[in-house]
């Protein structure tokens, strides 16, 4: 009789409400792309550099 008592008084199970703050934005990771030692000269391009400025650089320092 008890076990059929506290079937009977349970309450039904409810999702819980979720915060509506917004997630916050984070700046895309800046990878490591090329590392470059030539003499004195040590270079390291990152996923942020322009290609193009990349291309420029990489033509001036590689023959």
């Amino acid at each position: 009789m008890e076990v059929k008592n506290m079937i009977e008084k349970q309450q039904p199970i409810v999702a819980l409400g979720h915060s509506s703050k917004p997630k916050k934005a984070r700046p895309p990771h800046n990878n490591l792309l090329l590392s470059l030692k030539k003499n004195d000269l040590e270079l390291n391009f990152y996923s942020s550099l322009d290609p193009e400025i990349m291309n420029k650089l990489l033509e001036k320092v590689l023959p």
